[in-house]
């Protein structure tokens, strides 16, 4: 399973490595990198990217130091054998449903377009197999995302388990609080940055 692999392809000085089982994850400094407005700038704090073997963790310094224990080795596995999860999830649907569906629309298309008695239907049935195809997908889609919600409550009771309920709120209660402030922060700076011209201009 490939996460932001564009990204993943440029971060090569990791601060910290992790391996657990058979998983290696590096962490890696958005502050570094040319991400940290795109993501922290949208409350996006930590990002997970993969190659489909190795994972690399790009997390924003702040957050890191804030949140860390949600980001141990053991943490980190959840995380991975989630993403890892979903990513069957997704696989299994579209081989169960999608792909069966769309090749028997092909099939049906070339029926009522070949086949000299069916042909006179073959708008008619053009509209239908569409339907149906439209149908499917709506459907799988409604099924993938309740099966990955599923996935995702149990992952977050693993996590709970591993760090302690009390200290899992405390975590969910100081990422509120870095939230608050990450953001007063960049209020600041706009304004701080709005007011420069004309302050120039008083001089």
């Amino acid at each position: 399973m490939k996460l932001q692999y564009a990204i993943f392809k440029t971060l090569n000085n990791p601060k910290e490595v992790q391996t657990t089982q058979d998983k290696v994850v590096e962490i890696h400094s958005m502050n570094e990198t040319k991400y940290l407005a795109k993501f922290a700038g949208k409350g996006q704090f930590a990002v997970w990217t993969s190659d489909s073997k190795s994972y690399k963790l790009l997390i924003e310094d702040g957050y890191y130091e804030t949140m860390k224990d949600l980001y141990g080795k053991r943490v980190n596995l959840v995380w991975i054998n989630f993403y890892e999860k979903a990513d069957k999830i997704r696989f299994g649907l579209m081989y169960k449903m999608v792909f069966p569906m769309i090749g028997l629309a092909m099939v049906l298309a070339i029926l009522f377009s070949t086949i000299e008695p069916l042909q006179k239907y073959q708008s008619m049935a053009l509209i239908g197999i569409l339907a149906i195809v439209l149908i499917t997908n709506m459907a799988q889609t409604s099924i993938m995302r309740k099966k990955i919600e599923v996935a995702r409550t149990e992952s977050i009771k693993d996590i709970k388990m591993i760090v302690g309920a009390d200290d899992f709120q405390k975590l969910l209660d100081n990422q509120q609080k870095y939230y608050d402030t990450y953001f007063k922060f960049e209020e600041k700076e706009e304004a701080n940055t709005e007011a420069s011209p004309s302050d120039e201009n008083n001089k």
